[in-house]
């Protein structure tokens, strides 16, 4: 393989992670405050592929070697460097991107507890919103800062999240799902509010649905949470963002 490679490897990475972020694939794996950073990273791996072929050839000497010091070369990107870098690619290329759903949740907590990495923002951000602009994370902060948890009972909700069961839930409930994301996926953490709808049964597992109804006093795991009843929960796509942000 040739130092020509090397740069041509440099440069499609760079494409690679620009594809991802024209895209948008690019937020199923990090949180969008750190965007700007891939954008910077992804420029720099295509100008280093581009100035690659010719600092290399500015190392060496008139004579056609390279200078060396104590037997090392200066200058040079290891294969084993490079294998490193294009590692996210080849992965990238081998699993089709699509977001965090019902199966991320099968062994971890989905008790109220599990929003671990989500703190509530100062001075009332989320309370400021109207009440069918909040989400999952909202509404749920809302309940955590509040004194009285049935003062939230026969507030209108309009949620949107994937859907989760496990044995725990009855027939006629699930879980309205999503996950917070504070870095990227690998802390995400799962949290979601209880949905009592007749219809349950006919929705399938990790499907997408858009839930409106009102809040009211519940227990969910042997712990005091808001529950929903649904008026109605039709089938909806995957948001462009299919994550939440704490901050």
């Amino acid at each position: 393989m040739t130092t020509s490679w090397k740069a041509i490897i440099l440069i499609v990475m760079g494409l690679f992670l620009f594809s991802r972020i024209l895209s948008g694939t690019l937020l199923f794996y990090i949180n969008e405050r750190f965007l700007w950073l891939t954008v910077l990273a992804a420029l720099g791996l295509i100008l280093v592929g581009i100035s690659y072929r010719y600092r290399t050839e500015h190392d060496h000497d008139h004579d056609g070697h390279h200078h060396d010091h104590d037997g090392h070369s200066h200058g040079q990107l290891s294969w084993m460097g490079l294998l490193l870098i294009a590692s996210p690619m080849v992965l990238g290329l081998a699993i089709p991107p699509k977001p965090l759903g019902a199966a991320a949740m099968t062994n971890r907590d989905i008790s109220l507890e599990s929003l671990t990495s989500a703190a509530a923002p100062e001075g009332g951000a989320v309370l400021s919103k109207p009440k069918t602009e909040k989400n999952i994370l909202d509404w749920i902060i809302d309940f955590r800062q509040t004194s009285d948890p049935a003062a939230l009972a026969g507030e209108e909700v309009k949620l949107v999240g994937f859907v989760y069961r496990d044995d725990r839930f009855a027939e006629d409930s699930f879980m309205v799902s999503r996950f917070v994301v504070s870095c990227c996926a690998a802390d995400a953490a799962p949290l979601g509010l209880v949905v009592h709808w007749p219809d349950s049964p006919t929705l399938a597992d990790d499907q997408w649905v858009e839930v409106t109804g009102v809040l009211e006093p519940g227990e969910f795991g042997g712990e005091q949470l808001p529950l929903v009843k649904a008026a109605s929960v039709t089938s909806t796509d995957v948001p462009d963002q299919p994550y939440l942000y704490p901050f």
